[in-house]
């Protein structure tokens, strides 16, 4: 995996076995069940349900930092560990978490890629129970920078240096899939559904670098522009927030509300 320009954000099975042991290790499971098949050493933590704010008015947006810094803490997060997260494979939970930790003022954390179905196609062992660690010191330092709101995106559509990266299914994007108010997209927003950056068959690993690249590309995304990735609510919005970062985009600023805030305002314009 080195040929992604951030190659460390991705963990294979074998460079995470390697590593297990090391105490500096956080190692969480962000699966909604994990039924008894954990990697050792794993702490639970569903990052989907546990990462959304029920308060909030937007459909599954994120959690507060206050409460974000509590659940961190008791997974046991300190500030200097390194975590590194799995789900059952395609890695949307996982990246759910990745983009919290990053908005939240962590950056030591990777992905292992291919997840629970990449450890088990390698025969490492599981185990049946979850890990425990002693309460975390983790502290909470807000990045505004991979963040905006709908205000900058109605701004930023008709800007050429920016790019509205639509990670929903071509139905959505179309508007043939109705999940709103308004159905369609973002003006000028290009698509390209999350999922096309790993592999369709066997254990869903993330395609090499130059063919997401070339995907990439082809659709203007472009790592001189800024892009803001988004999709309804910004699960799949952050697995690619997480696949941009992998390849080396440094400036981009995922839109938390997505569709289901922007397709539900009276004041947005839909093509």
């Amino acid at each position: 995996m080195a040929d992604y320009p951030n190659s460390h954000l991705l963990l294979s099975a074998s460079e995470l076995n390697n590593i297990i042991q090391n105490e500096d290790i956080l190692l969480i499971d962000a699966r909604s069940e994990v039924s008894d098949s954990l990697i050792p050493g794993s702490i639970h933590f569903p990052s989907i349900s546990e990462l959304t704010d029920p308060d909030n008015p937007v459909e599954s947006f994120l959690i507060g930092a206050e409460l974000f810094q509590e659940k961190m803490r008791a997974t046991g997060l300190n500030n200097n560990d390194r975590v590194v997260i799995y789900d059952e494979g395609n890695s949307l939970a996982a990246a759910r978490l990745f983009y919290a930790l990053d908005y939240y003022g962590f950056s030591n954390a990777s992905i292992l890629n291919g997840g629970i179905q990449g450890w088990l196609a390698d025969g490492y062992d599981i185990v049946e129970t979850p890990a425990v660690r002693d309460e975390g010191n983790f502290s909470f330092n807000i990045n505004e920078a991979v963040f905006c709101d709908i205000t900058y995106v109605m701004e930023a559509a008709n800007n050429p240096n920016i790019i509205i990266f639509d990670a929903r299914s071509e139905d959505e994007y179309t508007g043939k899939d109705e999940r709103a108010e308004k159905s369609g997209h973002i003006p000028n927003a290009v698509n390209l559904e999350w999922s096309n950056v790993l592999q369709q068959e066997g254990v869903p690993y993330f395609l090499p670098a130059q063919e997401i690249q070339d995907k990439y590309t082809e659709l203007g995304i472009t790592p001189d522009k800024e892009v803001i990735p988004h999709c309804h609510t910004n699960v799949r919005g952050s697995h690619a927030y997480f696949t941009l970062r992998l390849m080396g985009y440094d400036s981009v600023r995922p839109y938390e509300g997505s569709w289901a805030e922007y397709g539900n305002n009276p004041d947005s314009v839909v093509q």
